[in-house]
């Protein structure tokens, strides 16, 4: 479940939904779950300075590491946290080396409070980089329909489609805001029964009690609508660069990249 390094987009736009959808909850108590939250490398960059304070942040990760607070046993069932215990889920680099995401839904869902926002940013595209594994690559339906299979609303949805952020272009980020909606009992049991279903038919274990038929404890959150956040904060950037300024980073990144493969094993080439 380990994250990669933040990519700057991921960190930029992350900033732009914190700005955006949480300032009106700056005096609030929020508590903000982080997935994946492991970083590859002890003191770099992740969420947790965008978020804590005034919230309270918390990294999960299948494996101790630097920023993970959470170790769960079971990447699928996390136990060790209950049900809608959280305000925000948020989540980068983290789904593309997940191996059954949609099984990480499901679980992003049950930890929600009612009205509570998840904030899922994948690649769309990009080179084979394990941590330990690299699984998938997330088109523009890819989290709507994720959202649909755990009963997340979409807020927004977003993909990086030009050079706003040239360090990045390769992976053409993918950026989702989804919300849990408030259901009635029989829906909440509907989305619990499918959870149990899925999870004992992928042989995981299951927390010894659930509460699908409990009222669930409502976030402070808001119903949200659409504000655009992702796409207004890199139209907003690239307006900013000249067109020398995105042909400069574009070939440096180039040159990075061709400098990590001459510097890299044949043997680890041929297994990416």
């Amino acid at each position: 479940m380990e994250q990669d390094e933040v990519h700057r987009s991921s960190f930029d736009k992350m900033m732009a939904f914190r700005d955006g959808y949480l300032a009106p909850y700056i005096t609030d108590s929020l508590a903000i779950l982080d997935v994946g939250s492991a970083a590859v490398t002890e003191g770099a960059g992740s969420y947790r300075m965008l978020f804590e304070p005034p919230w309270r942040y918390v990294g999960l990760d299948a494996s101790a590491g630097w920023n993970v607070d959470i170790v769960v046993q079971d990447p699928y069932s996390w136990a060790e946290l209950e049900d809608a215990s959280f305000d925000v889920v948020v989540s980068g680099q983290a789904f593309e080396h997940i191996e059954w995401p949609w099984l990480t839904i499901l679980e992003i869902t049950r930890v929600l409070k009612v009205n509570g926002l998840a904030v899922i940013a994948a690649p769309s595209a990009g080179a084979v980089h394990r941590y330990p594994l690299d699984c998938w690559r997330f088109y523009p339906d890819a989290f709507p329909a994720l959202a649909r299979f755990a009963g997340l609303d979409v807020v927004e949805c977003h993909t990086d489609r030009n050079y706003a952020y040239p360090e990045c272009a390769e992976w053409g980020d993918v950026f989702a805001v989804l919300q849990r909606p408030m259901r009635g009992t029989a829906d909440e049991i509907i989305v619990a029964e499918r959870r149990k279903l899925v999870q004992t038919g992928s042989g995981v274990a299951l927390p010894s009690a659930t509460s699908s038929a409990k009222p669930v404890p409502q976030s402070v959150i808001k119903p949200a609508c659409c504000l655009n956040v992702f796409a207004q904060r890199e139209s907003m950037l690239f307006a900013s660069l000249s067109s020398l300024q995105v042909k400069r980073r574009l070939v440096m990144d180039a040159a990075r990249r061709i400098y990590r493969i001459l510097r890299t094993p044949l043997h680890r080439l041929e297994r990416t």
